[in-house]
């Protein structure tokens, strides 16, 4: 069994029917979240507000579930920060051993980046954790306005957990018209593509109408109209039609009119698309370097052609002596298999774990990478990003690179994301001009070699759009520094 698990076991067994009791008066503390702002309890019971505080720790499998889950994310955007402002959420890292670099995915004790994806207050309080008495990860509290606490299931679901506030904490009021836009990271194999983006409605009103827009350089190149009944929480698709994209441009994608009204938050209704051609290789025998973590024997890889059948495959490797077949000659090491694929086709890369953790434990790279006669074209980091992870469109073979048209050819950024160092493998030199997200330049280079790095490292956390240019190379590429 696994190290997380054994912990999260052994941490249960202690100090049995400690919880604490339901109808208790919460304990009043104030804390400093990651970013420096101050959260007194008392103060926010005092301004009428319900606190749910979500107690966890990094290396817990359950509590990595429970955020992915994004239950308490929805929460926030519907009634906290993100919409009415009548609930606070506080998550709290109560393990004292864990560390920042564990809340930002970078240590070696952790499930993943905790931060990212968490809109809400993130506090590191083990002194939290024993002033409520927990006895195990993750544990949750509703606390209502009068003082009184009420600990949630972490199975029960988003609708639950909002009528739990309303019955018991009073009747929340909500924002009309409020939803978000979002689309996927998008890489063709060819520059003509469709795709389908996600509304999700977090406004009380139901969401009967609303027209969704793909904009170029700010201007409208296509617009999707939406009818329905798309009630809170619910998420629908929107396909946009098949569109001709200019790799030197920047798009977004937005909601101009939620029930023939502005959107509630113009910034959550939009979203920049990152948009990148695949990369291309001529040759036909390609090398595939699966780069293993602790438990190999859970490790499997496809390569599927355009028609969605799989033509190479590899994996599960040798499971190692340990626990649930932890270590071993194939754990933290390179495996690499040669495979042979045809001209002319678009190709894409799942990566399969038989656990549903990824390959995530072990302090080497972790990852799936591409080479033709020793150069790397294409390369994929790997956490814990459960069962499966499906790259469409990951890379292309073309029988000859010699046009401008098929000359997209052996590029990468990586690692993506980073804590702001960024390495470039290109056959060209590249120019690269680096936005943040409301159009502003925040980093000219003027000339970066394959192999070369770019440090980011004194700008903020958050998502920017590299502009790369060569005499053969052109795109945009969406870069997150954590």
């Amino acid at each position: 069994m696994k190290k997380t698990l054994l912990s999260l076991l052994l941490f249960t067994g202690l100090a049995a029917f400690a919880q604490l009791p339901n109808g208790s008066a919460a304990p009043d503390f104030t804390v400093t979240d990651l970013n420096g702002n101050t959260h007194t309890l008392s103060e926010y019971l005092a301004a009428g507000k319900t606190v749910i505080i979500d107690i966890s720790a990094t290396w817990c499998l359950p509590c990595w579930n429970y955020k992915n889950s994004h239950k308490l994310a929805d929460l926030y955007e519907s009634f906290g920060g993100g919409g009415s402002e009548e609930v606070v959420i506080i998550f709290v890292e109560g393990d004292p051993s864990t560390t920042l670099d564990d809340l930002n995915g970078t240590g070696g004790n952790t499930q993943g980046n905790w931060v990212d994806g968490s809109p809400y207050a993130i506090v590191d309080s083990a002194e939290i954790a024993d002033l409520y008495q927990i006895t195990y990860f993750p544990t949750l509290y509703r606390i209502c306005p009068a003082g009184t606490t009420f600990e949630l299931s972490s199975t029960s679901s988003l609708t639950a957990l909002r009528n739990g506030i309303n019955n018991s904490c009073g009747a929340l009021t909500g924002v009309q018209n409020h939803a978000n836009l979002t689309a996927d990271d998008l890489r063709f194999c060819e520059p003509t593509g469709s795709f389908s983006a996600k509304m999700k409605n977090y406004g009380k009103n139901a969401i009967t109408s609303a027209t969704a827009v793909l904009k170029e350089n700010g201007a409208v190149v296509a617009t999707v109209p939406y009818s329905g009944n798309a009630i809170q929480y619910l998420q629908v698709p929107l396909n946009f039609p098949t569109t001709t994209f200019n790799p030197s441009s920047n798009y977004t994608i937005e909601l101009s009119d939620i029930n023939s009204a502005p959107p509630f938050d113009a910034l959550m209704a939009s979203q920049p698309l990152s948009i990148g051609l695949s990369a291309s290789t001529t040759a036909t025998a390609v090398d595939v370097l699966v780069h293993t973590d602790n438990y190999p024997g859970e490790i499997s890889w496809n390569i599927k052609n355009s028609a969605g059948t799989v033509v190479a495959s590899g994996g599960p490797y040798t499971a190692g002596p340990g626990a649930e077949g932890a270590g071993g000659p194939d754990a933290n090491t390179t495996i690499t298999e040669t495979v042979t694929l045809e001209v002319n086709e678009c190709y894409s890369v799942e990566l399969l774990d038989g656990y549903g953790d990824g390959w995530s434990y072990g302090n080497t790279q972790h990852g799936i990478e591409l080479q033709a006669n020793g150069v790397t074209f294409f390369e994929q980091e790997a956490g814990n990003f459960g069962t499966s992870l499906a790259l469409a469109a990951a890379f292309k073979t073309n029988s000859n690179l010699g046009t401008v048209e098929n000359e997209n050819a052996v590029f990468g950024i990586y690692p993506n994301p980073s804590a702001g160092v960024f390495t470039f493998t290109t056959l060209e030199p590249v120019r690269v001009v680096v936005s943040d997200l409301t159009g502003k330049v925040v980093y000219k280079s003027a000339s970066i070699q394959n192999g070369e790095t770019m440090n980011l490292t004194g700008l903020q956390r958050g998502v920017y759009l590299a502009k790369v240019s060569g005499s053969k190379t052109e795109r945009v590429e969406k870069l997150v520094i954590q």
